[in-house]
């Protein structure tokens, strides 16, 4: 979704319009296209999840 957004806002489209085609939050595609302005692709990728570890284990 977020490499998606990029090139819509490249192509002119609003914040609006890009959250409204993607079926997303407009704060969302706010959050995406600042961090790729401002970090590039690596703006785009996944960040770390903070907080206690899930009690469910992993196989």
């Amino acid at each position: 979704m977020r490499l998606l957004a990029v090139p819509l806002f490249y192509e002119g489209n609003s914040r609006t319009d890009i959250a409204k085609r993607l079926n997303i939050a407009r704060s969302s595609v706010n959050k995406w296209v600042s961090s790729y302005l401002e970090l590039g692709l690596y703006g785009l990728e996944n960040k770390p999840i903070q907080g206690r570890p899930s009690r469910l284990q992993q196989s």
